[in-house]
Protein backbone atom coordinates (compact mmCIF):
# COMPACT_ATOMS: atom_id res chain seq x y z
CA UNK A 1 0.00 0.00 0.00
CA UNK A 2 1.17 3.65 -0.91
CA UNK A 3 1.44 5.90 2.01
CA UNK A 4 1.90 9.36 1.41
CA UNK A 5 4.68 10.70 2.06
CA UNK A 6 5.53 13.07 5.63
CA UNK A 7 6.36 16.66 5.54
CA UNK A 8 10.11 16.36 6.07
CA UNK A 9 10.16 14.31 3.34
CA UNK A 10 8.59 16.34 0.90
CA UNK A 11 10.70 18.80 2.30
CA UNK A 12 13.49 17.16 1.41
CA UNK A 13 12.16 16.64 -2.31
CA UNK A 14 12.03 20.79 -2.45
CA UNK A 15 15.18 20.96 -1.65
CA UNK A 16 16.46 18.67 -3.59
CA UNK A 17 14.62 19.90 -6.56
CA UNK A 18 15.72 23.66 -5.81
CA UNK A 19 19.25 22.15 -5.89
CA UNK A 20 19.21 19.57 -8.99
CA UNK A 21 17.44 22.87 -10.97
CA UNK A 22 20.74 24.75 -12.21
CA UNK A 23 21.91 21.28 -13.20
CA UNK A 24 19.28 20.33 -15.41
CA UNK A 25 19.46 24.00 -17.14
CA UNK A 26 23.22 23.24 -17.64
CA UNK A 27 22.75 19.66 -18.72
CA UNK A 28 20.12 20.65 -20.87
CA UNK A 29 22.48 23.79 -22.06
CA UNK A 30 25.14 21.03 -22.85
CA UNK A 31 22.95 18.97 -24.74
CA UNK A 32 21.38 21.18 -27.26
CA UNK A 33 24.59 23.24 -27.84
CA UNK A 34 26.21 19.42 -28.54
CA UNK A 35 23.49 19.30 -31.24
CA UNK A 36 24.13 22.23 -33.00
CA UNK A 37 27.93 21.45 -33.09
CA UNK A 38 26.87 17.94 -34.13
CA UNK A 39 24.95 19.81 -37.09
CA UNK A 40 27.86 21.86 -38.48
CA UNK A 41 30.50 19.83 -37.86
CA UNK A 42 28.62 17.49 -39.96
CA UNK A 43 27.78 20.51 -42.45
CA UNK A 44 31.61 20.83 -42.45
CA UNK A 45 32.60 17.57 -42.88
CA UNK A 46 30.28 16.92 -46.14
CA UNK A 47 31.96 20.03 -47.70
CA UNK A 48 34.89 19.15 -47.26
CA UNK A 49 34.30 16.01 -48.95
CA UNK A 50 32.49 17.63 -51.72
CA UNK A 51 35.13 20.77 -52.15
CA UNK A 52 37.91 18.11 -51.28
CA UNK A 53 39.16 20.38 -48.64
CA UNK A 54 41.10 19.03 -46.07
CA UNK A 55 40.95 21.84 -43.71
CA UNK A 56 37.21 21.91 -43.68
CA UNK A 57 37.47 18.05 -43.50
CA UNK A 58 39.82 18.30 -40.06
CA UNK A 59 37.85 21.02 -38.44
CA UNK A 60 34.75 19.76 -39.28
CA UNK A 61 35.55 16.37 -37.86
CA UNK A 62 36.51 18.02 -34.48
CA UNK A 63 33.45 20.25 -34.02
CA UNK A 64 31.78 16.84 -34.89
CA UNK A 65 33.10 14.79 -32.10
CA UNK A 66 32.96 18.12 -29.73
CA UNK A 67 29.12 18.29 -30.16
CA UNK A 68 28.97 14.43 -29.72
CA UNK A 69 31.17 14.76 -26.51
CA UNK A 70 29.02 17.59 -25.52
CA UNK A 71 25.91 15.72 -25.68
CA UNK A 72 27.14 12.94 -23.71
CA UNK A 73 28.74 15.04 -20.95
CA UNK A 74 25.46 16.74 -20.76
CA UNK A 75 23.58 13.41 -20.09
CA UNK A 76 26.30 12.48 -17.36
CA UNK A 77 25.55 16.13 -15.90
CA UNK A 78 21.93 15.59 -15.56
CA UNK A 79 22.63 12.24 -14.07
CA UNK A 80 24.54 14.90 -10.97
CA UNK A 81 28.27 13.30 -12.44
CA UNK A 82 31.40 14.89 -11.05
CA UNK A 83 33.36 14.37 -13.69
CA UNK A 84 30.77 16.04 -16.38
CA UNK A 85 31.43 19.66 -15.58
CA UNK A 86 35.72 19.53 -16.18
CA UNK A 87 35.09 17.23 -19.11
CA UNK A 88 32.63 19.87 -20.66
CA UNK A 89 34.90 22.69 -19.93
CA UNK A 90 37.79 20.71 -21.67
CA UNK A 91 35.58 20.23 -24.62
CA UNK A 92 34.63 24.11 -25.06
CA UNK A 93 38.53 24.69 -24.76
CA UNK A 94 39.34 22.32 -27.65
CA UNK A 95 36.43 23.34 -29.82
CA UNK A 96 37.67 27.43 -28.89
CA UNK A 97 41.44 26.27 -29.55
CA UNK A 98 40.15 24.71 -32.64
CA UNK A 99 38.50 27.58 -34.33
CA UNK A 100 41.06 30.41 -33.08
CA UNK A 101 43.85 28.08 -34.55
CA UNK A 102 41.74 28.33 -38.10
CA UNK A 103 40.77 32.13 -37.68
CA UNK A 104 44.37 32.62 -36.53
CA UNK A 105 46.02 30.83 -39.55
CA UNK A 106 42.98 32.48 -41.96
CA UNK A 107 44.68 36.03 -40.81
CA UNK A 108 48.33 34.92 -41.22
CA UNK A 109 49.40 31.87 -43.42
CA UNK A 110 46.60 30.90 -45.58
CA UNK A 111 45.09 34.49 -46.06
CA UNK A 112 43.30 34.59 -49.16
CA UNK A 113 43.78 37.50 -51.80
CA UNK A 114 41.08 39.30 -53.91
CA UNK A 115 43.07 38.43 -57.10
CA UNK A 116 40.56 35.36 -57.93
CA UNK A 117 37.95 37.60 -57.52
CA UNK A 118 39.05 40.52 -59.48
CA UNK A 119 40.28 38.45 -62.33
CA UNK A 120 36.80 36.79 -62.61
CA UNK A 121 35.31 40.79 -62.76
CA UNK A 122 37.84 41.66 -65.71
CA UNK A 123 40.67 44.25 -65.45
CA UNK A 124 38.35 46.73 -66.95
CA UNK A 125 35.11 46.52 -65.45
CA UNK A 126 37.11 46.75 -61.85
CA UNK A 127 38.81 49.75 -63.27
CA UNK A 128 35.83 51.38 -64.40
CA UNK A 129 34.31 50.94 -60.42
CA UNK A 130 36.97 52.58 -59.59
CA UNK A 131 37.85 49.78 -56.88
CA UNK A 132 40.84 47.93 -55.51
CA UNK A 133 38.84 45.00 -55.35
CA UNK A 134 41.76 43.21 -53.84
CA UNK A 135 42.14 45.59 -50.39
CA UNK A 136 38.61 45.57 -50.43
CA UNK A 137 38.76 41.50 -50.20
CA UNK A 138 41.39 41.73 -47.77
CA UNK A 139 40.32 43.54 -45.50
CA UNK A 140 36.46 41.70 -45.26
CA UNK A 141 38.50 38.65 -45.05
CA UNK A 142 40.41 40.40 -41.78
CA UNK A 143 37.40 41.72 -40.62
CA UNK A 144 35.47 38.50 -40.81
CA UNK A 145 38.18 36.26 -39.34
CA UNK A 146 38.78 38.74 -36.57
CA UNK A 147 35.44 38.78 -35.43
CA UNK A 148 35.41 35.01 -35.55
CA UNK A 149 38.59 35.09 -33.40
CA UNK A 150 37.02 37.19 -31.00
CA UNK A 151 33.62 35.73 -30.89
CA UNK A 152 35.25 32.04 -30.40
CA UNK A 153 37.29 32.90 -26.83
CA UNK A 154 34.34 35.00 -25.87
CA UNK A 155 31.79 32.67 -26.04
CA UNK A 156 33.92 29.19 -26.07
CA UNK A 157 35.81 30.91 -23.26
CA UNK A 158 32.17 31.82 -21.71
CA UNK A 159 30.80 28.48 -22.07
CA UNK A 160 34.19 26.68 -20.09
CA UNK A 161 33.92 28.42 -17.43
CA UNK A 162 29.77 28.53 -17.32
CA UNK A 163 30.38 24.10 -17.31
CA UNK A 164 33.24 24.57 -14.93
CA UNK A 165 30.98 26.56 -12.23
CA UNK A 166 29.02 23.81 -12.34
CA UNK A 167 31.48 21.46 -10.37
CA UNK A 168 29.87 23.02 -6.97
CA UNK A 169 26.30 22.81 -7.66
CA UNK A 170 27.11 18.68 -8.48
CA UNK A 171 28.96 18.42 -5.25
CA UNK A 172 26.70 20.15 -3.07
CA UNK A 173 23.40 18.55 -4.73
CA UNK A 174 25.50 15.11 -4.37
CA UNK A 175 26.56 15.96 -0.66
CA UNK A 176 23.24 17.27 0.65
CA UNK A 177 20.54 14.87 -1.12
CA UNK A 178 19.84 11.73 0.01
CA UNK A 179 20.08 9.37 -3.05
CA UNK A 180 15.81 8.27 -2.52
CA UNK A 181 15.79 11.93 -3.27
CA UNK A 182 18.14 12.63 -5.89
CA UNK A 183 16.59 9.40 -7.63
CA UNK A 184 12.94 10.92 -7.63
CA UNK A 185 13.88 14.06 -8.64
CA UNK A 186 15.95 12.88 -11.90
CA UNK A 187 13.40 10.61 -12.35
CA UNK A 188 10.59 13.38 -12.64
CA UNK A 189 13.04 15.40 -15.27
CA UNK A 190 13.53 12.72 -17.50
Amino acid sequence: MNEPIGEQQQAELRDAAELYRPLARAALRAQNNGKWLAVFGGLSLAWGVLTVDWVALIVGGIVLVTGIVEMRQGRRLSAADADAPLRLCRNELVLGATISLYAILKLTIWRDTGAELQDALGAGNVEALGMDIEAMYDSMSKLIYATVLAVTVLYQGGMARYFLRQREAVDRYREDVADWAREIVQAMER
